[in-house]
Order: structure tokens, then C-alpha cells, then sequence
């Protein structure tokens, strides 16, 4: 061993070090280099150079006055004690000024000067994303979502969101970029360069009279058939293939026609998610009478307007992701003309991201408040209230009541703080003004009276128009993504209900289609598709929780042994386990594999439906994953051009 200012290291471990090889890294990074001026014998030799200083040590010895035999000083002036015994290496003892100077460099920070990592609820508080391990949480204004996590550990945010697949499970998904991608184009969302009237246009698009006159629909009388009709027929154009083949068709992914864009926009108060929604369930009701070119028809048509949507409500989304961008790093800053100041689509923009923060906390302060009365022995329902991701081995979002609370609070004055600033918020759009008023009034026909008595003649602004606005804002907010926008969209829903009331607008054709108000046969129920159990793998999240029905009861299983299970599934069910692998392993390894048996689902979930019919697995060549709907390039298509 040898000794250097008293740190210890085996000869080898020193060698290694002075090897030229141990400095073979970059340039651009200081590296410590020792002298090789010295000989191998004085570095090496320890018996010979030890032997010498024995011998002049003790001729110095008897030269030296009484008050130098405790102390002598080194040839840097450090002062060191002669009867200390240190270890030289090779089990010798010696003493300490025997030792020559350390060459290793001394650190110049310590444990103290190291600041402490500031905890999730500081960067919550700060407006950053709550950051643990790489994995990336949320923050006041955005979403602890699976869309902002790294497809590796340390992968930076991509410039335009993007679809890809998750290389742990296979599955393709969305990750979220700097920019919202503009579906059809394949790129980044344009923003008009024409000025600031141009956006406002782009972000509550419409269409000029005489198109809104041509494909309007009449309310009092259209049904669901006529709408889905009439969508066909508007979405199918001309087409030809590169060999000069023609024929008419919905165009193929991700292609849109001008004619089927101004028809969404000119009634984009009466399709949106329910058209989604009844696309969706038409499809499904072919597909269980085992129907399957009408259910693949459905399934393009439906694919086809979710583009539209997405196309539509692009720019949209693009100046909300800016709103979010300003308000998010101020949080708590109640200054808010610095930093929410601007052109009318940037100010509407953050009105709305301030009263989706506001809506999305105070449901979290619910929640909170809930949990806090929820009895630690009745884990099921602590399991169904509030956000599940709670129960992730690290949580990577905030739920506590003592911290959710103080950041409602803040969320509040923020917003607040934005309305009583007049040239902030008096020159909104209508239907944005409205949210604020409306939400402190108590009962539908207060609401109303409100509306017609004192809002709309206020603001110059027609009830008619004014519910169609709310219709059209809540068909762009449903496009947003649930947390932290769903609490607000759902309020703006409610508005929209409430508001219709009397009118033509409360008509709502798709009710015989998605709520089963008409039975649960397919003679009776137009939206009707016969549901069926499934024989679940034993170890998935299905089959514990049919296990665990009884946990309310006195003999039920051990809470906190349940609690452990839900968060070992919750890492991958919400997918918040990126580059690291799953950490449960193979369940097949090293076991030998048994014939799968029947699961018998529990009578008070099966509620009487079949069991494995196995009409879901219609369409499952085509719906598999990785694999194209059309067998050509979209650029091999081309629209018909009319002379």
C-alpha cells in the first residue's frame, strides 16, 4: 500500500492512475496530471527511501532544541506532530512529516455548500414540471401525462409532437413536443402571418354565410341518420391513382377535402365529440352482428372526422400551449398584465388556461377534502376518488390537502387578478365573458333569466349566438386534454345544457344513440351493440379487483397489502415507467406454462352478458397494430380536380 498526505491506495489503484491511458478523455475537461520527472525508485523504492530517512532523522534528532522534539515543520510551512504514527503501506508504520506533500487535489465545496433539492411542492409552487428520476410530472398548468415522458431516460422534448411507439410495450402513442403537429400536413401548426384578426379567426374558425347556408343543418328536424348521411357524402370526392384509375371515395389518411372541412365548421356546434361518439358506436353495432364491410365503412368515416377535428382544432390547441408557456414559469406572480398582456387570441388564451388551472385545482381540493373523510378501512373507495397516479411508487403529481390548498388559493388570485384588469378581459369574445359571470349565479332559471335580462343585452350579442359560441368553445376545449382542461369543458357543457332550456337548441337527436334510453335490444335501441366478459390473465388489474370486492367488508383483505398491489400495477396501467423496463420480469421464466382455464367473472360485473363472443376480434387484422390501413403511399392519390 501507499500512503499519499494520508489518504491510503493500493499500488496498483496508484500505477493505474499515472498510466498514460488514465488520461485519454476529452480536452475540454481540466484533468489533474502528476510530474513523471521523478524516477521509477523514488515513486517505487519505499525500502530504500524509508531506510535513508530513518538514518538522517535520527542524526537530525540529537541537533534539534526541546521545544522542537514534539513539532517540526514541513517544507510548505504545514506544522505536523513527530509521534503521530500513520500507516505507510505494506502493514509498515512511520511517521507523518515521513510523508511528502499530497498530490491530490482538495475539494473546494462541501456537504454545506451544496444546495438541497427543492422538494415536488416547491416546483409545483415555482411553476415548473415536478421532476423526479427523469421522469417528468406536472405542473399548475399542464398534466402529468404519459405524452410528456421521454421514450428513454434523459431523451429531450422533441420540437413537434409526434405519434411513435413505446419500445417497452409496442404500443404507438403520443409524445408530447414544443409545438402541436397539424395532423394533415404532417408538421408544426402554422399561425397566421396576416396579423392578429387572422388568429382570432384561427382559433374560433367559421365559414362565410353562403357555405353556412348550404350545409347547415335544420335542428328542429335532422336526424342522426341525415347527419352521418350527409357527412359521407360531403367526406367522398374524386379520386385517381397514379396509373390514371378514378373513382370516388373518402381520401386516404391523413388527407382532408375543403368541402368536408367547411361542413364540420359550418356545423360545428352539432357534431364534435358526440358525432364522435355515435360514429363510434355505429361502428361497434355492426361489428357485433358480425357485419364487417359496414363496420370497416363506419370505421373509416369515423377515423376520417377525427382527422377533421384534429385538423380544425389545431391552432387552437397551438395558442393554448403558448398561454401555458407564460403562465405556468409566473405562477404566483399577480402582475398578470406582464406577462398575459398581448393581442385578443393571446389574452383569451390565458383566460382560459387560468380558469382550466382554477376548475382543474378546486376538483383537486375536492378530492383531497374527500380523502381526508374517507375511513382508512374502506380502501375502495379511497381508490375511486381523486387521481390514481397517486399511488405510483413516487408520485410524480401533487394531492396532499395542506399543498393542494395552497396552490388553489394562489390559482384563484391569479385569475381573478386577470379579470378586474379591464383591458385584460372587457374586450373578450362573448361566449369567454360569459363563463366568468355565469359560474356565480345559483339555478338554471336564474341562469337564464341572467342571460336574457342582463348579459346578452349588455354585450350585443343575440341568445341564439351566444349558445351557439358556447357550443362552438366547447367543441375546441373538448379537444384539449383531459387534466388539467376536462374539469372546465365539463362546466362549459353544463352551461350549454342550461342555457338551451326552452329553446331548439335543448333538441338533442344523438340521446337514442349514446345514452340506451331506448332499451338494450338491437330492434329497439339504435345505438345498441351486445357487450361480452372477457377471460382476463390472472395477473391483470381486472382479475385483482374482482378479487378484492369484498375489501369493504370486515373480512376483507389487508388494506395496505391491496394498496401495494394497485401501485405495482398503476406503473405500467399509466405507463410512467419509460427506458427502465417493467422490473416485474417475464412471469413465464422458469415456469412451466399451464392450459389457460375459463375465468368465471364475478355474477355482480358479468350482470348477465355472454362470455367470449369474440366479435371484437372482427376487424382485429386490420385494427392491428403496426399495420396500414391502406396498402398505397398517400402521395400515389390525388384529388380530383374539377374544371
Amino acid at each position: 500500500m501507499t500512503s499519499v498526505g494520508g489518504l491510503l491506495f493500493s499500488t496498483a489503484a496508484l500505477a493505474a492512475t499515472l498510466s498514460t491511458q488514465a488520461f485519454t478523455t476529452p480536452s475540454s475537461h481540466h484533468i489533474f496530471k502528476p510530474s513523471f520527472t521523478q524516477s521509477n525508485s523514488q515513486l517505487f523504492n519505499r525500502a530504500e527511501r524509508r531506510k535513508a530517512k530513518k538514518k538522517k532523522s535520527r542524526t537530525s534528532l540529537l541537533d534539534v532544541d526541546e521545544e522542537d522534539d514534539d513539532t517540526a515543520a514541513t517544507p510548505s510551512g504545514r506544522t505536523i506532530t513527530k509521534s503521530e504514527l500513520i500507516l505507510l503501506g505494506g502493514g509498515e508504520a512511520g511517521y507523518d512529516y515521513e510523508v511528502g506533500e499530497s498530490k491530490i487535489p482538495i475539494a473546494k465545496t462541501t456537504s454545506k455548500d451544496i444546495k438541497p433539492k427543492p422538494s415536488k411542492f416547491d416546483q409545483e409552487l415555482s411553476g415548473k414540471r415536478i421532476q423526479e428520476d427523469g421522469i417528468l410530472g406536472e405542473s399548475v398548468t399542464s398534466p402529468a401525462s404519459v405524452s410528456d415522458m421521454p421514450l428513454e431516460p434523459g431523451q429531450r422534448q422533441p420540437d413537434v409532437s409526434t405519434v411513435t411507439t413505446d419500445p417497452e410495450t409496442g404500443i404507438a402513442r403520443i409524445q408530447q413536443g414544443k409545438y402541436v403537429m397539424d395532423k394533415v400536413t404532417g408538421k408544426a401548426v402554422v399561425l397566421s402571418s396576416l396579423g392578429a384578426e387572422y388568429r382570432l379567426a384561427q382559433m374560433f374558425p367559421g365559414v362565410p354565410d353562403e357555405i353556412r347556408s348550404r350545409y347547415r343543418f335544420d335542428w328542429n328536424t335532422v336526424t342522426v341518420e341525415e347527419m352521418v348521411s350527409q357527412l359521407k357524402e360531403v367526406c367522398t370526392v374524386p379520386l385517381k391513382s397514379s396509373d390514371g384509375k378514378e373513382w370516388t371515395g373518402i381520401p386516404p389518411h391523413p388527407m382532408v377535402s375543403n368541402p368536408a372541412v367547411d361542413f364540420v365548421l359550418a356545423n360545428r356546434d352539432y357534431l364534435g365529440h358526440r358525432m364522435k361518439k355515435t360514429l363510434g358506436r355505429l361502428k361497434l353495432r355492426a361489428q357485433s352482428q358480425f357485419k364487417k364491410e359496414e363496420a370497416l365503412e363506419y370505421r373509416k368515416l369515423w377515423k376520417h372526422f377525427m382527422l377533421l377535428e384534429d385538423h380544425i382544432s389545431a391552432p387552437f390547441r397551438q395558442m393554448m400551449l403558448n398561454a401555458e408557456g407564460k403562465i405556468g414559469p409566473n405562477f404566483g406572480n399577480l402582475d398578470v398584465s406582464s406577462y398575459c398582456g398581448g393581442e385578443l387570441y393571446e389574452r383569451t388564451a390565458s383566460y382560459l388556461v387560468l380558469k382550466s388551472m382554477v376548475a382543474h385545482w378546486e376538483k383537486k381540493y375536492q378530492d383531497a377534502m374527500r380523502l381526508e373523510e374517507i375511513p382508512d378501512e374502506n380502501f375502495m373507495a379511497q381508490l375511486y376518488t381523486g387521481d390514481p397516479k397517486r399511488y405510483l411508487p413516487d408520485p410524480p403529481i401533487i394531492f396532499r390537502l395542506n399543498e393542494v390548498s395552497r396552490i388553489v388559493i394562489m390559482a384563484q388570485k391569479m385569475c381573478k387578478a386577470f379579470v378586474d384588469t379591464s383591458e385584460l378581459f372587457d374586450d373578450l369574445p362573448a361566449e369567454v365573458k360569459f363563463i366568468e359571470s355565469a359560474l356565480s349565479i345559483q339555478g338554471g332559471t336564474a341562469l337564464r333569466q341572467y342571460t336574457l335580462e342582463e348579459f346578452c343585452p349588455a354585450n350585443n350579442i343575440d341568445p341564439a349566438s351566444l349558445r351557439e359560441g358556447l357550443k362552438r368553445l366547447y367543441q375546441q376545449m373538448f379537444n384539449m386534454q383531459i387534466d388539467p382542461y376536462g374539469d372546465l369543458t365539463m362546466t362549459l357543457w353544463n352551461l350549454c345544457v342550461a342555457t338551451s332550456v326552452g329553446t331548439d337548441d335543448a333538441r338533442d337527436p344523438y340521446e337514442d344513440y349514446i345514452a340506451n334510453v331506448k332499451g338494450n335490444d338491437y330492434n329497439s335501441n339504435p345505438g345498441f351493440f351486445q357487450t361480452y366478459t372477457f377471460d382476463h390473465d390472472k395477473n391483470s388489474l381486472v382479475r385483482f379487483l374482482d378479487g378484492s370486492k369484498t375489501i369493504d367488508g370486515a373480512s376483507a383483505t389487508n388494506p395496505n397489502e391491496v394498496a401495494r398491489q394497485v401501485k405495482a400495477e398503476a406503473m405500467e396501467l399509466f405507463g410512467f415507467n419509460f427506458g427502465g423496463g417493467s422490473g416485474r420480469g417475464d412471469p413465464t421464466d422458469g415456469v412451466k406454462q399451464e392450459e389457460p382455464k375459463a375465468y368465471k367473472v364475478p355474477e355482480d360485473r358479468a350482470i348477465g352478458r355472454p362470455h367470449m363472443m369474440g366479435w371484437l376480434d372482427l376487424l382485429a387484422e386490420d385494427e392491428e397494430l403496426g399495420v396500414k390501413e391502406d396498402t398505397f403511399e398517400a402521395d400515389k392519390w390525388e384529388e380530383v380536380k374539377k374544371s
